[in-house]
């Protein structure tokens, strides 16, 4: 099939670099031909679009570049570059499917008016995380014509992916879902880029933990809980350190830093390119994941916990995320922690329990071995392939 892919992202914002780009490849490889609509930051430097315009035509992926300012005016200039974008794209390119990832892509494609069969790539549920967060107040007027807007485009959708088993479930419960094909489909990674490992603490000269914070930190992140983290460990004669491999978010964290007086030698935060992540997680012996949790929020698929196992990092996260309970649960590469417990401390026995965690034998290729298993690339475009051929099918 020809596909128009729509994506609020930008290609070289680093979930485009991971979650978007690396699938569109594999699809390509399968047979499928795409364009693609993205809105791209504006502190994005020329030669990198033009370097990343080059390597899409070389893939025979056309790219149609919008601009991703900040702002309240932005936003609406925003709304009317992307109907303009996905109407004018139809026309030219005659595409057999939209492919709509997330639910502002798909708020722009249903106010288009553009008729052709789409593909809902729900991602995550947006209306009600917004609610969460008082960025939306239910029952309000932009609140009940989002939300109508996101109940027709599941209805309409003549396939679905969700990103957890959970979120299914969640999505069956509270939308209009018809008979179409629906696959789940987690935030997944290239394991091949990633050097075997073993055991992450038998062969290492230095004394001191190395933790990892990779992606974004605004809410429903929680950078404060992480440092809290490392604090209750180093409060036992621990000596730690974090780095956080972040592109936009230093002041939040430097703030949340700040408020904890967190020793600033025992932290780093920088950013660092996507395809450098690989090499770069060798050097570390733990990954974190904080977020805050909530009933739409609790069925979400962080990108990075793919990214920590296939690096062979186990993976410590606060409680309240259902894939991250189950990894706990069934597996030996997840710990949990509570947030009351990051505010009362550790016990001594605690943070001991936490360095085993991290020492156990092997534990670094148990990880790699889950990663292939469960967060594989390969099989998620495979899966998403198959999506693409019963769509097909039905379409004919």
């Amino acid at each position: 099939m020809k596909s128009l892919y729509v994506c609020y992202d930008g290609l070289l914002d680093p979930l485009g670099q991971s979650q978007v780009l690396p699938y569109l490849f594999e699809l390509v490889k399968r047979g499928h031909t795409f364009t693609i609509i993205s809105f791209e930051k504006e502190d994005h430097s020329a030669k990198e679009k033009q370097d990343l315009k080059r390597t899409l035509n070389d893939a025979g992926i056309q790219w149609v570049q919008l601009t991703f300012r900040f702002g309240k005016w932005a936003l609406l200039k925003r709304i009317f570059s992307g109907i303009f974008a996905i109407r004018q794209s139809s026309r030219r390119f005659q595409p057999d499917i939209v492919h709509l990832r997330g639910f502002m892509a798909t708020t722009l494609y249903m106010l288009s008016g553009v008729g052709l069969p789409h593909l809902y790539d729900f991602r995550g549920f947006a209306l009600g995380e917004w609610t969460d967060i008082k960025k939306l107040k239910v029952g309000s007027l932009p609140y009940k014509l989002l939300k109508i807007i996101d109940q027709k485009a599941v209805r309409d959708a003549v396939g679905l992916v969700v990103l957890e088993r959970a979120a299914e479930v969640l999505l069956r419960q509270t939308y209009p879902v018809s008979q179409v094909p629906l696959k789940v489909i987690r935030t997944s990674t290239n394991v091949t880029l990633y050097k075997p490992r073993t055991s992450l603490l038998s062969d290492d000269t230095s004394k001191s933990l190395r933790f990892v914070w990779l992606g974004g930190a605004r809410s429903p992140y929680r950078p404060d809980l992480a440092l809290k983290f490392i604090q209750n460990i180093m409060a036992h004669g621990v000596d730690c350190t974090i780095d956080f491999l972040n592109e936009r978010d230093h002041f939040q964290i430097d703030s949340a830093a700040s408020d904890l007086s967190f020793p600033r030698e025992k932290m780093k935060v920088f950013k660092l390119e996507q395809s450098k992540i690989p090499q770069a997680l060798e050097q570390y012996h733990a990954g974190l994941v904080f977020l805050d949790t909530s009933p739409w929020r609790r069925v979400c698929s962080p990108t990075k916990v793919g990214e920590y196992l296939a690096a062979g990092l186990p993976v410590i996260a606060l409680n309240g995320i259902d894939t991250l309970t189950a990894l706990g649960r069934d597996s030996k590469c997840a710990l949990l922690v509570e947030g009351q417990e990051l505010d009362s401390g550790f016990s001594s026995l605690r943070a001991n329990n936490i360095v085993a965690f991290i020492s156990q034998p092997g534990i670094g290729a148990d990880c790699q071995l889950l990663a292939r298993n469960e967060y594989s690339l390969e099989a998620a475009a495979t899966t998403y392939s198959q999506l693409y051929q019963e769509i097909e099918g039905g379409l004919r």
